[in-house]
């Protein structure tokens, strides 16, 4: 039989996991669209940005998620696509004249 003393006491207003919360959702939302500038990825970071986890996210941070993915998909759109390793390699122009 449980007393009243074995009860939990109500977090406090200002709970620190509210926060970690809200940081963990930026993280995951910032590394999709690291992930966007991946020709592997883009098709799951598509989906990811359409579908309802992004929602979620949206509504448990507190934005209109029709906005922030107006925004997000304007930032990727607007940014250089990411360069592969031989495109990254300078071309060599010291030649050795004979």
């Amino acid at each position: 039989m449980f007393s009243s003393a074995d009860t939990l006491a109500a977090p406090p207003i200002t709970d620190p996991t509210v926060e970690g919360a809200h940081r963990l959702f930026l993280n995951v939302i910032c590394q999709a669209i690291a992930d966007h500038g991946s020709p592997s990825w883009r098709h799951d970071v598509d989906a990811f940005f359409a579908g309802p986890a992004f929602a979620g996210y949206c509504a448990l941070l507190g934005w209109n998620h029709d906005w922030a993915r107006r925004r997000i998909q304007g930032f990727v759109a607007t940014r250089r696509p990411a360069a592969s390793a031989v495109e990254m390699r300078r071309p060599n122009t010291n030649f050795d004249s004979v």
